[in-house]
């Protein structure tokens, strides 16, 4: 009894955070963006497996725009799919079709919304990971749970969103207004609201607006003085 005890036990603090999702989207200033997907594995556990465990993922992720890379860190070891976005306006992956568990609230249906003003573009997104569907399928992710396993701690899944500027709001749970970096721990059982929005201001607009107001004025000014001399 006592050695059953002690093998479930080891066991268990083997199993705890042996798994790790990361997901990092980056959204560029010019409206292009980098999405990274991470699966990993703890690399003890890993040695112990006769297959790769996330061949099945793989596939879902391969596709033109995508590169699916190896990718490690001192304790873990894994995938990495890097899909780069030429326009968020245009993007295939902006669509919340290909995953079940994603759902957006934004009203044009993307997951990332970008309404352009000649002065800034904003950027908002209102959506919702549900974390008690599978990805792929849609289907209630009940397995784990029945078997009486903390999800959580066995799989830890980071969302994380780097933008150009501060947000003007977010629900994230840890956020650097230095470097624009904002982060959610998304949770096995739960719906997980994302939420965040930021303003870029077109610069370059601004400036040519100031430049032509710059130029009105000084006509303005220089008729007037024309007129006074007269």
């Amino acid at each position: 009894m006592l050695k059953k005890i002690c093998l479930i036990l080891a066991m268990t603090v083997m199993m705890c955070g042996c798994v790790r999702i990361e997901t990092d989207l980056t959204i560029n200033k010019d409206g292009s963006a980098v999405v990274k997907d991470r699966f990993m594995m703890s690399k003890q556990l890993l040695a112990m497996t006769q297959q790769d465990p996330f061949a099945d993922i793989k596939k879902t992720k391969e596709s033109p725009e995508t590169q699916i890379n190896p990718y490690e860190t001192e304790d873990m070891k894994g995938f990495e799919a890097t899909t780069n976005i030429a326009n968020l306006e245009n993007a295939k992956w902006n669509t919340t079709a290909d995953t079940k568990s994603v759902k957006t609230k934004n009203l044009d249906g993307k997951f990332v919304s970008v309404k352009k003003g000649f002065i800034k573009t904003v950027y908002t997104i209102d959506a919702e990971i549900d974390g008690t569907k599978n990805a792929d399928t849609g289907e209630k992710i009940e397995s784990m749970q029945n078997s009486g396993a903390d999800v959580n701690s066995i799989i830890q899944y980071n969302y994380t969103i780097n933008t150009p500027a501060k947000a003007d709001s977010h629900n994230a749970a840890s956020a650097d207004d230095v470097n624009f970096v904002y982060k959610w721990n998304i949770k096995f059982g739960e719906v997980n609201p994302l939420k965040l929005q930021f303003t870029v201001y077109n610069t370059g607009n601004i400036i040519g607006l100031l430049i032509v107001l710059a130029v009105i004025t000084g006509a303005i000014i220089s008729l007037l003085k024309s007129k006074k001399a007269d």
